[in-house]
């Protein structure tokens, strides 16, 4: 009731206030905010559940097979090549380029260009109307960008290195970290799922997706097998990344929770526990570093804010705004025939209803944590007032995978032949520039 009264009302608010221009943007942004309401009624019983009655993890029926994970490894190395192949592929038969080396050119533009800016020069760097807009960037991924740099000169060299090693490094702890819920056949196929979301190519780019990815499964695995200082300080590094490594302390406190009252109490005293959940508030210590930063070349923590929204017209709002725009602006561009209904409006739209629908349909099967940490994670993304990057920001949200992998399918490989011409397809755009971000 709280929940549907207080989206209720904030539809209202808007809707009242500053009423869509055309149809679709209403219904577009009243499925969005209904899809969300049903996937909170719906997970609701189990994280009221989980903490009435938390029930204690089970040991793992199986132990790993050979090589499981030279496999996870293999599988996600395999991503980053077909990726960067098709990618460069697309540019050479439609003649962007004329050279393979030149494709790569591609993978040098849009942000990555202002993180390896920061790696190289700091934060510094001002603008033609002198601001430092460097600052809307997180520094985890510059500053390993910059740890390479100290040892090999070639700038783009090292942004790849930063981005690919923490993916290849990934595949390996994901797998161990979902293998504490499930068999290995459908933990492969999880891993699967996720090197196929549609936005996979930007595993391959270098900007900070792979290393958070690696961060936030790091930090859940250790939390999971009760290394709470090490979760802290590796949580601390995905908020350092990215803004929503904060949300990590949402399945954070779900696993402390149901560590704390399911461990016998003569092996883990209730002090330990205590220091367990003081291991936790490392996480936003992220957060906190990189507003130190803004504060140590503005005097002002919160610049970052300002310099979103005078520059990218972005700040926090209601998720469903975001879907009302995006359909305003996905049916002009489709009324004018520009690329980027395709390329942009499109993808954004369908990977948000299509996230809803995943979590609606699975999310009650997957573990507690995992479905609370979702609509967080789902309503900061998508509660841009300005969002590009919809599918972008989802693809390295794991759990969408094994919502998908869970889904009643009995033949999984149609989840395959589903989503790789999605993959394909969303690749090609990005190498094309049909206005992809």
């Amino acid at each position: 009731m709280l929940a549907a009264g207080g989206i209720g009302a904030a539809f209202l608010s808007w809707y009242t206030r500053r009423p869509p221009e055309l149809p679709i943007d209403t219904v577009c942004a009243a499925l969005s905010a209904l899809l969300f309401l049903a996937v909170l009624i719906r997970m609701l019983p189990g994280w009221i559940k989980e903490i009435k009655n938390p029930a204690a993890d089970q040991p793992k029926a199986e132990e790993n097979p050979k090589y499981a994970h030279w496999k996870a490894f293999g599988l996600f190395f395999l991503c980053l090549i077909l990726q960067t192949a098709l990618a460069s592929g697309s540019r050479l038969i439609t003649q962007y380029d004329t050279d393979f080396w030149d494709t790569f050119r591609i993978y040098v533009g849009l942000d990555s260009n202002s993180y390896l800016s920061i790696a190289k020069e700091g934060y510094g760097h001002l603008s033609a109307a002198g601001e430092m807009l460097h600052l809307v960037f997180f520094p985890g991924y510059p500053v390993l960008t910059g740890l390479f740099m100290m040892v090999i000169p070639n700038q783009v060299l090292c942004g790849f290195l930063a981005a690919w090693l923490p993916f290849l490094a990934s595949g390996p702890v994901l797998y161990d970290l979902l293998r504490l819920d499930y068999g290995h056949r459908e933990t492969m196929r999880i891993l699967i799922l996720f090197c196929l979301a549609p936005a996979s190519v930007f595993y391959a780019y270098p900007m900070s997706e792979s290393l958070f990815v690696l961060c936030a499964a790091g930090c859940l695995y250790l939390a999971r097998t009760r290394r709470w200082f090490a979760a802290g300080i590796v949580g601390m590094l995905a908020a350092f990344t990215r803004s929503l490594g904060g949300l990590l302390l949402v399945p954070l406190a779900f696993e402390w929770w149901r560590q704390f009252w399911t461990e016998n109490r003569e092996l883990q005293p209730v002090k330990q526990g205590i220091r367990d959940a003081c291991c936790m508030l490392l996480v936003p210590m992220g957060l906190v570093m990189y507003l130190y930063i803004n504060f140590i070349y503005t005097g002002n923590p919160f610049i970052f804010m300002q310099y979103q929204d005078s520059n990218w017209y972005q700040h926090l709002s209601w998720f469903f705004i975001t879907a009302s725009t995006q359909a305003d602006y996905a049916a002009g561009a489709l009324l004018n025939g520009e690329q980027s209904f395709w390329g942009l409006w499109a993808p954004n739209l369908a990977v948000g209803f299509s996230s809803l629908l995943l979590m609606l349909v699975s999310g009650k099967k997957m573990r507690p944590a995992y479905s609370a940490w979702f609509p967080f994670y789902f309503a900061v993304c998508y509660g841009m007032s300005w969002l590009l990057s919809g599918p972008r920001y989802m693809a390295v949200f794991f759990p969408l995978a094994i919502a998908a992998e869970t889904l009643p399918i009995k033949r999984k490989w149609i989840l395959y032949i589903i989503a790789l011409p999605l993959t394909v397809a969303y690749t090609i755009m990005f190498a094309l520039r049909w206005s992809v971000w």
